[in-house]
């Protein structure tokens, strides 16, 4: 995981500062060096990194450069807010080869009452730039995640949000309760939601999601696709991810090893063109074939 700023929190959001750049290119090629296959890239708004300086080296120059470095094979952007995609960091993951072709946006919600209690760009705006992410990078796919009981959230605001993951479905999506935490303002809304509410329209958007994850995975069967072998279980399985599976949240893939004794056996750390054999639920199996 590369952390692309600094900050100070003291019971509420500090200060952002984004990581020097020459820091954050030395760590990188450190990690490199070091065998790390895969970049996660992460901080409280990832994709505002640069924005507090005046160089012009924003989260796309640093994609780029990070690019050139020989070993790395991903890169993968964690937590991106959706009010900072400028043009050429769209271009940049669309065309570096070494970017991951999946986004992590924490939307929270769709309804735009429930955004501005939460101090979230409107409807209006995440839609357009969900469209136009999926219009401009080929074969994305984004993650998202949903608080379900944020204080004054009504049933219709909760079924607006509903039926847009049913219009505008997301491969990869969590949802979470509402949880008070002390010192911050939601905590003091009067108009809180019962525990059993939130609990129930949390799992209408699981249920939701269970299908959208199993459609997507089952959308796979008989492709041939890049996998990083990344772990070995006690008894022996092979476990690898995708370019669409972000490290401990998203599905993860089943190898077996080749069925062409010419190739070589798995190992924690390669790189694998393998094919898709089946599912297991939102998980895949798959056999390398190069």
């Amino acid at each position: 995981m590369l952390s692309l700023v600094t900050a100070t929190l003291c019971g509420c959001r500090g200060k952002f500062r984004s990581k020097p750049w020459q820091q954050l290119l030395d760590e990188a090629k450190y990690l490199v060096e070091s065998g790390v296959k895969e970049l996660n890239l992460i901080a409280e708004d990832t994709n505002q990194y640069g924005q507090d300086r005046k160089d012009g080296k924003g989260l796309a120059q640093l994609m780029h450069e990070l690019g050139k470095l020989d070993g790395l094979q991903w890169m993968r952007i964690l937590y991106a807010y959706p009010s900072y995609f400028t043009e050429d960091l769209i271009d940049e993951i669309a065309t570096n080869p070494k970017v991951c072709k999946y986004i992590d946006i924490p939307l929270q919600h769709i309804n735009n009452m429930t955004l501005l209690s939460m101090n979230r760009p409107p409807q209006e705006h995440t839609v357009k730039l969900l469209q136009k992410l999926r219009q401009r990078i080929p074969d994305l796919v984004l993650r998202t995640t949903f608080i379900s009981g944020f204080p004054g959230e009504t049933e219709e605001s909760h079924q607006e949000l509903v039926q847009f993951c049913n219009k505008f479905p997301f491969q990869r999506m969590g949802a979470f309760t509402y949880s008070e935490e002390d010192g911050t303002p939601a905590a003091e809304y009067q108009d809180q939601v019962p525990h059993s509410v939130r609990e129930a329209r949390r799992d209408e958007l699981v249920s939701l999601q269970q299908d959208v994850g199993q459609e997507f995975a089952e959308s796979l069967i008989g492709c041939q696709i890049p996998v990083l072998v990344d772990s070995i279980t006690d008894d022996g399985q092979f476990l690898g991810r995708t370019q669409w599976d972000a490290p401990d949240v998203d599905p993860m893939v089943f190898l077996s090893e080749p069925e062409s004794n010419e190739l070589p056996a798995l190992a924690v750390g390669q790189m694998r063109l393998c094919e898709v054999d089946g599912t297991l639920l939102f998980d895949i199996e798959a056999h390398p074939v190069k």
